[in-house]
């Protein structure tokens, strides 16, 4: 079949015609030049699809006959900014909503780990290489939130949930899992499985001495979390001696993943357990798997993730514990005012990073499932932009939830209302408004906007292109000056490796246009400008001269641009890289 698929495709593309760009141009001292982008998908892919052929399924069929044993290389990925990564709450994420209530019931089909792998080519195609999957363990029935119960109140950390179980396979939904993961693995698709923070009420319940209690005897609860009670890391705090049982807990819990060919774990809140005891759970699974990943729910300023009996976010400390990425910043881009403060928070982990081993990363937490939507805060337009970003930053592993590619803005009819069918204690169908439901069986996350899809996987196939690849995964960052923009809205860096320098030109704003003067050292007046990603919203232009480009950016528009500027690192910017 590789063969034959190999001899087809070169057929194909030796009889479609090349593409032309055109470049409009005024012949003068001054380079006035328009957009020049890519139009969606490119012709041959184009073909392909209305020939009824995907050339994806077609390579993974090759790979299906053995040839080449899978083998977990999701560390090295992360070390090397190489994991591109979709976050997937398994009873949606194959779900069928065939009665259109949003709310699964009879004559709806639910997730499960048999139907999620039809989805696992269209996220390949799109250019994901890792899943994060949230907990998978059965949730708790008391105290609970939701009708489903929280994937975060995890009732046994050893079991995996008897609801994600395809009751027409004989398997069990242990074999059912590994199957998933092994359907993952033959795609090139590495598995990171989420481990919970807390414990559900009933977990509680059943081994009080794993749990935290205050003074008064009370059971420690994070705030704003009814449904979970929080874990005693210590046997003796005064002697930093750690909870024997719990460790154990945890320990059995790193084999369950090994066992089924999970590639790492995702830790939910680290900061609920000390460093010590992350120090010796990574050591523990990487005796076993050299290249067991770990990524940490850990922030960088407290204001960030405020929650009740918790303890300060440290990820510097989190890193050194043998973290190999955390989830940083990023979700409150939003929330910034200024490109400035972008700049500051790139150039704080770069910084960061040269007190670390090298390879320490962190993830595009632009928009993960304790967050509202990225549509409610423009659009498209927005979700472009941070696709855009995420493709080009440093020091960074793009990060995606589903329900993003097709612009999903996570608002369900059923909010709050009372289900007669439930498998909790409670009848509310509770969810975070404008937030993936975690809570109930509800209808896959897809949303009405397929075009964020197709901007995502342009901007992930520009930057997996080997001309471009090393450039944005390891080339030193370049914040550059703006005159006369005045709100500071126009973000401009250079990315810069071996003497390739790629420039990024973005309009934070979604609703306004932006112009301004980029300073570029280097640059000569009559350098094109093509602009690798595709083209959405309103049109932008450029004028280019001698070390500068004026610059009239649509709202929420980024572009990248391939650049002669080979001394730039040289010019006296601030030049920033990663350790």
């Amino acid at each position: 079949m590789a063969n034959y698929l190999n001899l087809y495709l070169n057929k194909v593309s030796q009889s479609l015609p090349s593409q032309v760009q055109q470049v409009n141009c005024v012949a003068s001292a001054v380079n006035v030049q328009k957009e020049v982008e890519p139009k969606g998908t490119n012709v041959l892919e184009r073909f392909l699809q209305n020939q009824g052929i995907n050339a994806a399924a077609g390579i993974n069929q090759a790979n299906n006959n053995g040839v080449k044993e899978y083998k977990n290389n999701l560390r090295t990925k992360f070390q090397n900014n190489d994991a591109v990564i979709m976050g997937i709450i398994m009873r949606s994420f194959g779900a069928k909503d065939l009665t259109g209530n949003q709310l699964l019931r009879e004559g709806d089909i639910r997730g499960n780990f048999n139907n999620a792998v039809e989805r696992l080519d269209e996220l390949k195609n799109l250019g994901i290489n890792t899943l994060h999957v949230l907990p998978v363990n059965p949730p708790g029935k008391m105290n609970a939130m939701g009708t489903a119960g929280s994937v975060y109140a995890p009732k046994d950390f050893l079991q995996i949930d008897p609801a994600l179980d395809d009751k027409n396979d004989p398997r069990t939904v242990k074999e059912e899992f590994k199957n998933f993961i092994n359907e993952c693995h033959k795609r090139g698709i590495s598995v990171m499985l989420d481990l919970p923070s807390c414990a559900s009420y009933d977990l509680f319940k059943k081994r009080p001495e794993l749990m935290a209690f205050e003074k008064d005897g009370t059971p420690k609860t994070p705030g704003g979390w009814a449904d979970i009670r929080m874990f005693n890391p210590w046997q003796d705090e005064t002697k930093r001696e750690l909870n024997h049982e719990l460790f154990k807990m945890h320990k059995d819990f790193v084999d369950m993943c090994i066992e089924l060919g999970v590639d790492g774990i995702r830790s939910d809140v680290a900061r609920t357990k000390p460093t010590e005891f992350w120090d010796n759970l990574i050591t523990y699974s990487r005796n076993i798997d050299p290249e067991f990943a770990w990524l940490a729910e850990s922030y960088t300023y407290e204001d960030a993730s405020p929650q009740l009996n918790m303890d300060y976010d440290r990820p510097e400390d989190s890193l050194r514990a043998g973290f190999d990425s955390y989830y940083g910043q990023y979700h409150i881009f939003n929330e910034w005012t200024s490109a400035h403060e972008l700049y500051d928070y790139v150039n704080e982990n770069l910084d960061m990073s040269q007190n670390l081993n090298s390879g320490k990363s962190l993830i595009g937490s632009f928009g993960t499932h304790d967050d509202i939507s990225i549509m409610n805060h423009g659009g498209v337009i927005f979700t472009n932009l941070v696709s855009g970003l995420q493709a080009t930053l440093p020091m960074l592993n793009p990060y995606y939830f589903d329900g993003y590619q097709s612009g999903d803005d996570y608002i369900y009819d059923f909010a709050d209302k009372q289900d007669n069918e439930t498998d909790t204690d409670t009848n509310n169908c509770f969810v975070h408004k404008g937030k993936p439901d975690i809570f109930n069986f509800s209808r896959p996350l897809i949303g009405k906007h397929p075009e964020c899809g197709e901007f995502m996987k342009n901007t992930l196939d520009v930057r997996n292109n080997e001309k471009y690849h090393k450039i944005l995964t390891k080339g030193s960052f370049i914040p550059l000056t703006v005159d006369k923009n005045g709100n500071d809205q126009i973000i401009a860096f250079a990315r810069h490796l071996n003497g390739k320098t790629l420039l990024v030109v973005a309009n934070r704003d979604v609703n306004v246009r932006q112009s301004g003067i980029i300073n570029i050292p280097g640059l000569s007046g009559s350098q094109k400008l093509n602009n690798l990603f595709m083209s959405y919203g309103d049109n932008s232009e450029f004028q280019v001269s001698d070390g500068q480009i004026v610059a009239d950016l649509g709202p929420g528009r980024i572009h990248l641009f391939e650049i002669n500027t080979p001394q730039i690192e040289q010019s006296g910017l601030k030049v920033s890289k990663q350790k």
